[in-house]
């Protein structure tokens, strides 16, 4: 075989993956993303307002500012975050747990299983609060104003130049990366022990029954670990943030515990915990066969 048919077929052994990855995770995006939308915009709501009424919130969202603007406000940033997440997010969860697979050593690997997806989520959350945080920031605006208008004009009217404008569209970066570093590493950590709980061998298929059992046993954690996390990053991307961009995330935290308790971090969580469950829902499947194709499980079998 010469260098040049080596290479075609190394290429090709690269690609496929990614691109049925990148395929399958856009597709499952574009279907989920109008319920996906709905529960995070009241979600952020909730968290912005501490207003836990999601029927009088609801109805001013509603009234104010119609359908388009007050229910699905931020829609448009949704799409355009959502599809470029999930266009690197499949790839990097099925193929970098691989990598990272193929590099530790066997004894760490016996000694700690899921050391993989940890280091996996560590590295997906920090490449990713560094490309989406100014698409958070906008979004989390644009989520909670009270009038509807054009968030970045509005930021570059009122920063002062393109310094002032870049540095607060990466407000919030800091807890952004504790958060993301929490909720991946959360999150792929027990999809993965939860999923081969159900499993006899790495290549077999889960029941729908299995499928909302995962769904339900992963999201329970994420909503207690993950939530007060989120809550701050929210604090610092809302509209009316002035009482809360300067502060230390620590400062943050204790801010919130003074004025709403335990309870005030976990604001929203009904939202979310919808929001989690229809996301695992499709997510589920999808990881499973992914991983089944192209990742892990391949490996192992």
């Amino acid at each position: 075989m010469s260098e040049r048919t080596q290479w075609i077929y190394k290429s090709k052994e690269i690609l496929k993956p990614i691109l049925e990855t990148q395929f399958i995770g856009v597709s499952r995006a574009i279907l989920g993303l109008p319920m996906d939308h709905f529960f995070d915009r009241f979600k952020t709501l909730i968290q912005a307002s501490q207003n836990n009424n999601f029927k009088q919130l609801f109805l001013e969202s509603y009234n104010r500012n119609g359908i388009f603007r007050g229910i699905f406000a931020g829609f448009s940033s949704q799409i355009s975050i959502q599809l470029f997440k999930q266009y690197y997010r499949w790839p990097m969860m099925i193929l970098i747990p691989r990598l990272y697979m193929q590099i530790l050593p066997e004894k760490i690997k016996e000694s700690a299983p899921a050391l993989h997806k940890g280091l996996a989520g560590i590295t997906i959350a920090l490449f990713e609060s560094f490309v989406t945080c100014p698409f958070e920031r906008v979004k989390c605006q644009v989520m909670t104003q009270q009038q509807s208008k054009s968030v970045l004009k509005y930021m570059w009217e009122h920063d002062g130049g393109i310094k002032g404008f870049t540095r607060d569209l990466f407000t919030g970066m800091e807890v952004m990366v504790l958060k993301q570093v929490v909720s991946w590493t959360n999150y792929l950590y027990w999809d993965h022990r939860v999923r081969y709980y159900f499993k006899r061998h790495p290549s077999q298929k889960l029941t729908v029954k299995e499928i909302v059992l995962c769904s339900i046993f992963t999201a329970i954690p994420n909503i207690v670990i993950v939530q007060p996390f989120d809550m701050i990053k929210t604090q610092f991307q809302m509209e009316n943030n002035d009482q809360i961009k300067n502060l230390s995330i620590w400062n943050a935290f204790k801010k919130v515990y003074y004025e709403k308790g335990i309870p005030g971090f976990y604001a929203g969580w009904q939202m979310r915990f919808c929001q989690f469950m229809f996301q695992a829902l499709l997510t589920t499947p999808v990881m499973d066969y992914l991983e089944r194709l192209h990742g892990v499980a391949q490996k192992v079998q």
